[in-house]
């Protein structure tokens, strides 16, 4: 009895142990279909554009990759910028300084640009091995190839300016004691306008 219990033990730790095996040897494969270069697909990204890795800084739910930009075909961005990206996926975007990279990304919170891992983004390697995957997007086209038909179709954008993204976010800014105090004496004429307006009418 003994030993069938050991045994039993065993049989279901080897079902464990493959399990978990399994787990890990899966890949990280997207939808090909869903992410072939073709017109509707551009058409869904807001920002594309080919650049350098310039440096990679960790957050608490997403890591940010900054880039300087050497082509941009699609969106409106300064040359330099942060493009965020998940990291607590299984399958994660890595990326390394001094990288050229092709980038379809998309605006998401507070208009910052977000990178998936299933999309056509990826660094522009050299395929020594054509059996060997080296790149996240399973494609025919080389970066190189790809930038020339995105130009064709798309042109290439101007860089808006350091000092207009900072105007930009100036605007955010919660106004100052008196400028609420006015906003808030302009608020009570106004109702107070509409008031005697609404009276005058109902008098009538």
């Amino acid at each position: 009895m003994r030993d069938r219990g050991r045994g039993t033990k065993f049989f279901f730790l080897a079902i464990l142990l493959f399990n978990i095996s399994g787990l890990f040897s899966q890949s990280c494969e997207c939808d090909e279909s869903k992410i072939a270069f073709s017109q509707q697909y551009i058409s869904s990204h807001g920002l594309i554009f080919r650049g350098k890795t310039l440096s990679i800084a960790e957050g608490q739910d997403f890591n940010k990759v900054t880039f300087v930009i050497t082509r941009l075909f699609k969106g409106s961005c300064p040359k330099e910028i942060d493009v965020y990206f998940d990291k607590k996926g299984k399958c994660q975007l890595k990326f390394n300084t001094g990288e050229d990279w092709i980038i379809y990304a998309d605006f998401k919170q507070m208009e910052k640009p977000f990178v998936e891992y299933c999309s056509r983004s990826r660094k522009n390697v050299i395929i020594t091995n054509k059996n060997v995957e080296v790149q996240y997007a399973k494609t025919d086209l080389t970066v190189d190839a790809e930038c020339e038909k995105l130009q064709e179709q798309l042109g290439t954008q101007n860089f808006t300016s350091q000092q207009k993204e900072e105007n930009n976010l100036h605007s955010n800014i919660i106004p100052g004691f008196w400028e609420r105090i006015g906003l808030i004496l302009c608020s009570a004429v106004g109702f107070v306008m509409i008031y005697f307006g609404a009276n005058r009418l109902l008098k009538k």
